[in-house]
């Protein structure tokens, strides 16, 4: 089997596209002069191919003229465009609990920068690296993953947190002065590694909106679906994961799908067909599955519009009456929720089912 498909997930891209605004960049006619459908890169919890997410980049630096973007991008972080995982991070009692949640459930919404954290002698040291495939990147990915990664450790806690230090593996740039403003920290350049270090302490700092309860809810889910892929046959695994990381894309087909794993529609059929598994009913079933769910925990259409990816609300509703042939005002009408959804939606309208 060919390794597993580098993507990258869509609110990173949503971190690019609100710095454009700021510029008053107008975000559609630049993707256009890329040859890209803007709506094909902005809908929440999208995942798009590793090459798109360097082209569209790279070429925002040159447009833009900003050797500095992914610092840039970084600091327009938030961690509620993460979904669940971004919940979960935010519903932490601590730093440190926040960062354990990232490491244990990050490959649920992307797979380009891994990281890994050593402890020792007071301090965390946290390495971030690509998988062994990854095609050649610029340095703004790894300046966007560092400047990101103290951002959220800034908006969790709302302290203005520092690491000890911060390195880049690339040569020195002609000024550092932005790296300075941003990370506050002594920056090497021309090291070994990209990595940030960061005093023990800091993982004791509270999480400004931790709420055990809600952490419980998210973290159950993110287990369960967890447990599914990882239970599931190897093809079945891979396929699973991608579903998850489009479950906005109503129009999601087999061939999409194969065209990701990088192989044909005939050979990834028959490698589900032995595991006994119809690609339409797995992505049925998982689609169906998370929308019952919340229903049933009592969250409104809307925070689940929100949760699922859906554009608006409107547009949950008809698939979810597509899936199972009832609206979700019916389904929640034959499943009283026990406990009522208290997820406040980041939306502006407020409606609920």
């Amino acid at each position: 089997m060919p390794p597993e498909p580098i993507t990258v997930s869509v609110p990173v891209l949503s971190q690019l596209f609100l710095y454009f605004h700021s510029l008053n960049v107008d975000v559609d006619s630049f993707l256009r002069s890329l040859g890209i459908d803007p709506q094909s890169v902005k809908a929440p919890d999208e995942r798009i191919p590793v090459e798109t997410y360097l082209l569209i980049q790279d070429e925002a630096a040159r447009f833009v003229r900003d050797p500095h973007l992914g610092l840039h991008m970084g600091e327009f972080a938030e961690a509620g465009s993460w979904s669940i995982l971004g919940y979960m991070m935010m519903n932490c009692k601590t730093l440190g609990e926040a960062f354990e949640k990232a490491g244990r459930y990050s490959r649920i919404i992307g797979n380009l920068i891994e990281a890994r954290a050593d402890l020792k002698f007071g301090k965390i040291h946290i390495e971030f690296f690509t998988p062994p495939h990854a095609p050649a990147m610029s340095r703004h990915c790894f300046d966007s993953a560092i400047s990101t990664s103290v951002q959220m450790m800034r908006t969790l806690t709302g302290v203005p947190l520092d690491p000890l230090e911060v390195t880049f593996a690339y040569p020195k740039p002609e000024s550092t002065a932005e790296y300075e403003r941003i990370f506050r920290c002594p920056v090497r350049f021309d090291r070994r590694e990209n990595s940030m270090t960061l005093d023990w302490n800091i993982i004791n700092t509270p999480v400004r909106m931790a709420n055990p309860a809600l952490l419980e809810r998210f973290e159950q889910y993110a287990q369960d679906f967890l447990s599914q892929m990882e239970g599931r046959d190897e093809h079945t695994h891979a396929v699973t994961k991608i579903i998850l990381a489009r479950l906005d894309d109503e129009s999601l087909s087999i061939g999409k799908v194969a065209k990701e794993m990088s192989v044909s529609v005939r050979t990834l059929q028959n490698r589900l067909d032995a595991e006994g598994v119809v690609f339409s009913e797995l992505l049925r079933e998982i689609r169906e599955q998370l929308a019952k769910k919340y229903i049933r925990e009592g969250y409104s259409v809307e925070q689940i519009a929100y949760l699922l990816g859906f554009s608006e609300p409107s547009v949950f509703r008809k698939a979810f009456k597509r899936w199972l042939g009832i609206t979700p005002r019916e389904y929640r009408e034959m499943h009283p929720a026990s406990v009522a959804g208290t997820i406040q939606s980041p939306r502006r309208d407020s409606r609920d089912i």
